[in-house]
Parts: C-alpha cells; sequence; structure tokens
C-alpha cells in the first residue's frame, strides 16, 4: 500500500511542479526535439547523397512486377509467369520501384520510390512454358475421375543494374 501511496505522490508532484505543469513541459522539450529532427534529417540524407556518389556497394532493390514483389540485384534471373508482351533481346526498365537500399542504407517508397531516383534495367532472355502441371480429381466410388494438364507462359529476365542515379530529394535527370 504504501508503494502505491508513494507512486501517486510522485505522480501529483510531476502535475503540480513548475509554472506550466506537465504540458508546458512537453511542448518545450517537443519544439526542442523538432530542432533536433530536422537538423538529423538533414545529416542522413547529406550522408546518403555522398554514398550514392562513391557507389561503394552492390544496390539491390524490390519491384513490383505482373503483381509480386521482387528482390532484385545486379545479375540475377527472374522468371515471371504469365503472358508478357515483350520479345526475346528487349531491354526494358522496371519502373515500379518500391524499396532501394545498400549495404549502408535503404530508400523506402510510399507506396514507390520518388520516380528517376532509381533505374533498374532488364533484358528478356528466353520466353516458353512452364513445366507440366497435373490435376487430378476422383470421386470415390462414383466413377469419376478426371486428369488435366496445364502449363503457363513464362518469361525469364535478367537484371542488368541497379543504379541509384540521383541524389536524394533533388529533382530527377531526364536523360534518356
Amino acid at each position: 500500500m504504501s508503494l502505491i501511496r508513494a507512486g501517486l505522490q510522485k505522480l501529483a508532484n510531476v502535475f503540480n511542479s513548475g509554472h506550466g505543469g506537465i504540458l508546458s513541459r512537453f511542448i518545450t522539450n517537443a519544439a526542442t526535439t523538432q530542432k533536433n529532427i530536422a537538423d538529423t534529417q538533414k545529416d542522413v540524407i547529406a550522408t546518403c547523397n555522398k554514398l550514392i556518389e562513391e557507389k561503394p556497394s552492390r544496390n539491390f532493390a524490390i519491384i513490383h512486377l505482373l503483381g509480386k514483389q521482387w528482390r532484385v540485384s545486379d545479375g540475377d534471373l527472374l522468371v515471371v509467369e504469365g503472358y508478357w508482351p515483350p520479345n526475346i533481346g528487349d531491354k526494358i526498365k522496371l519502373e515500379k520501384v518500391l524499396l532501394a537500399a545498400t549495404k549502408d542504407f535503404s530508400l523506402i517508397g510510399r507506396p514507390l520510390v520518388q520516380p528517376g531516383l532509381v533505374n533498374v534495367t532488364a533484358t528478356i532472355i528466353s520466353k516458353g512454358l512452364s513445366h507440366t502441371r497435373t490435376h487430378f480429381k476422383k470421386k470415390r466410388r462414383k466413377q469419376f475421375m478426371r486428369i488435366n494438364f496445364q502449363r503457363a507462359q513464362q518469361t525469364m529476365l535478367r537484371i542488368n543494374s541497379v543504379d541509384i542515379c540521383n541524389k536524394i530529394n533533388e529533382a530527377p535527370n531526364n536523360v534518356h
């Protein structure tokens, strides 16, 4: 009981002490932290921009392609199921980048990373059909049995490069 009474007395002292009570302390602390947050953000962005210029490590990205999300880096192979119009040998640019990162920092999109900041390029290697999938249905004691075979279209892509091109919070370079 004495512990509860001591805790309540400390709580009452926090609310009653000072000129404006606890609310004014929160407001003054929030104002000072806002300034610190702004400075911290500028420092982080400057550090990331410096790392982008140096290009010290291998980049990777998470892209959205044909309804699925893929983690890709330079030289990766993707096998995508479903019909897709590009032909073999076509070089394409994958625009829907959800996240781009190196070992030092990450750029997370809301929902996509800023257009023009990250370039993910790929080449269509092959198009064909997947392995045969067998669908077997049977109802026991009813003399019912069906076997269906299914092959889906597939496209194989090689990721040529994942590049973080521009500095963060700058206008994109419109060089094509």
